[in-house]
């Protein structure tokens, strides 16, 4: 994985606005900065005129802007838009005039309001009504000026009560309250905001809003505006430009560059990874809305009970409790929930949240188990179950550590439904593996495939291999590379009847496709022609998941991991989609907003509505 951005510029077009007549109120024409940085520490004064003595002193160039350029004409609203160090604010240091650029020229028509960086320009010792003369004076106010406009300022800022206190006993949004009220008090030509809408209560963020469009629309005054708020850059400006490591990436309309930046924007992936996402975002294929289901809780335990909600199971059944904080028990209580046709709903160490308790009422078992709680909290979860479900036969299972409870689970499931409950295959990981283990969800429902652990100590125990060994099992997985799991035990295995196989690759993104068409995709009809479901989960977050293998057999569905945050994950995910050779019938996504945008979903549903046309 490439250790710094993409900065190369997107798209086949440069942003072109010939045609347009309106005056030219800002050109940036071909603009470089480079700052020197001493190359070396010195830690003091003295070493420092002894190094530019000696001539010693290196220094090595920073580039914070890289032949940048672009225009703003009279009344546009231009956003700036690019990760932290970016060269954002240098930008506007450069246009404001505050700083030279080292190369290219910066050209200004009209006078500038520059709300640059808060409390430059105030006297932190000073109260509030000095500093707005003050401030005033430094932005060419007259006195007089600042006499009639005073009231307006203080209304605005809504500082009337702390007129007299001193401004370094202001938060940080006060002060920026005052600074937007000076800086706007007058009609200025251009107006350049950095970040000040960001800071504040989101009452008096409106305010300025409302106070920026209001001079765009009575007196056609031009804006810039640097904000990390992409929904900000994009109701409020007609055009924008991406910066990224001093480099222009793009160059257009608003919604057209901030759609860019939410996708690709500081995430760290190939050219080609980047190039694949990028085409298909600008693909135009319209996409079915009925493609795309998002299950989603407030948090795991609601995540759970969503997804059990969408299952198929016998009233008066059995349901199975895990804790939502042990990751890797859940995925081996995964395989005693397909012995059982079983929920598995996920609750605290020492209590059941309310959306837990609600699920279980609706779905009124008449038996409980509940895996991996301590005996001390027996009581008050036996209390909370049995005051929803009387009638449910409670049993608890405090197995510990991790490795003797997934063995407890075999037999759980032996002494419910026989030996011949569970199949054939076992599945034997290291504690963490959740990617893999995910992967594995719909096999291991559908195959009931117990998964066991390692021990402590990171070797397999004995009652597992002696269990490996007795014939129960025709083939064991074993996921990890060699030093997790010895090629001489995979050997030992196979010899005495237990056919082994490692399950280990260099990503979770080839792990997974690996996993789905190795053992998951023979599962489901042979028939190519059949349309399928993909539930899509997170890499590494995977915890709204860990109910999702009832569902995913139900539905036939193989399991597909995307992180978002990186573009080789996200460029893979695209890629499989269109070459799985099979129609997808939903796409499926486990997970809030944060895990998956809108335009994350997007993304994977127009790969599937192109290799659907097919």
């Amino acid at each position: 994985m490439p250790e710094t951005v993409n900065t190369a510029p997107l798209g086949n077009e440069q942003y072109q606005d010939s045609a347009d007549e309106r005056p030219i109120m800002i050109n940036v024409d071909h603009v470089s900065m480079v700052f020197n940085m001493a190359s070396e520490q010195l830690n003091s004064l003295k070493e420092y005129a002894i190094a530019i003595a000696k001539h010693e002193l290196m220094f090595k160039e920073f580039r914070a802007l890289d032949n940048v350029s672009f225009t703003i004409r009279k009344g546009d609203v231009f956003g700036i838009l690019g990760t932290n160090g970016s060269g954002k604010s240098t930008m506007l240091k450069i246009i404001a005039g505050v700083l030279e650029p080292s190369d290219g020229t910066c050209s200004i028509n009209g006078n500038i309001a520059p709300l640059i960086e808060l409390g430059a320009g105030f006297d932190f010792e000073l109260t509030a009504r000095e500093n707005i003369y003050l401030n005033g004076a430094l932005l060419g106010y007259s006195k007089r000026f600042i006499d009639k406009h005073f009231d307006e300022i203080v209304e605005f800022a809504e500082v009337e009560r702390f007129l007299d206190m001193p401004m370094k006993n202001y938060s940080s949004g006060m002060v920026a309250r005052i600074a937007f009220a000076i800086a706007t008090v007058i009609v200025p030509e251009i107006l350049i905001v950095d970040e000040v809408l960001s800071v504040g209560d989101f009452m008096f963020q409106q305010k300025c809003e409302q106070r920026i469009k209001s001079l765009i629309k009575d007196h056609d005054v031009t804006v810039l505006i640097v904000s990390h708020n992409n929904e900000q850059i994009e109701r409020l400006c007609n055009k924008a430009i991406w910066i990224e490591k001093g480099h222009t990436r793009m160059i257009g309309d608003a919604h057209t560059v901030c759609n860019t930046y939410r996708v690709l924007g500081g995430h760290i992936g190939s050219a080609e990874s980047e190039r694949v996402v990028f085409e298909m975002l600008n693909n135009t294929t319209t996409v079915n809305d009925s493609l795309i289901e998002t299950i989603v809780g407030e948090n795991r335990y609601g995540s759970a009970a969503k997804i059990t909600q969408r299952c198929n199971y016998f009233q008066n059944g059995t349901v199975i409790l895990a804790p939502g904080d042990q990751p890797s028990l859940c995925f081996s209580a995964a395989g005693l929930a397909g012995i059982l046709n079983a929920p598995l709903l996920l609750i605290k160490p020492d209590s059941i949240p309310d959306v837990t308790l609600q699920e279980i009422v609706r779905l009124n078992p008449s038996s409980i188990i509940v895996l991996g709680i301590n005996r001390q909290h027996h009581n008050m979860i036996n209390n909370e179950l049995q005051s929803v479900c009387p009638q449910a036969e409670i049993s608890f299972d405090e197995s510990a550590p991790l490795h003797q409870a997934a063995e407890s689970i075999y037999h759980i499931g032996i002494n419910a439904k026989g030996l011949v409950a569970w199949g054939k295959t076992a599945i034997v990981s290291w504690d963490g593996c959740f990617s893999d283990l995910m992967s594995f969800m719909p096999f291991i429902d559908k195959e009931h495939a117990p998964v066991f652990f390692l021990d402590e100590s990171d070797s397999l125990p004995n009652g597992i291999y002696d269990l490996l060994k007795s014939g129960q099992f025709s083939k064991a997985l074993f996921l990890g590379s060699s030093k997790t799991f010895p090629n001489a035990l995979l050997d030992d295995l196979t010899e005495n009847g237990c056919s082994s196989e490692r399950v280990c690759a260099d990503n979770p993104s080839e792990a997974n496709a690996y996993i789905n068409s190795r053992f998951v995709l023979p599962t489901i009809s042979s028939d190519k022609s059949e349309a399928m479901t993909i539930i899509v989960s997170s890499t590494w977050h995977p915890f709204d998941s860990f109910a999702i293998g009832r569902l995913a057999a139900e539905r036939d569905a193989i399991i597909l991991l995307e992180d978002t945050s990186d573009l080789d994950s996200t460029a893979h995910a695209i890629k499989y989609v269109q070459e799985l050779n099979r129609p997808v019938a939903s796409l499926t996504f486990i997970g809030d907003n944060i895990r998956f945008s809108n335009l994350d979903k997007l993304l994977l549903a127009k790969a599937a509505t192109i290799a659907n046309a097919k």
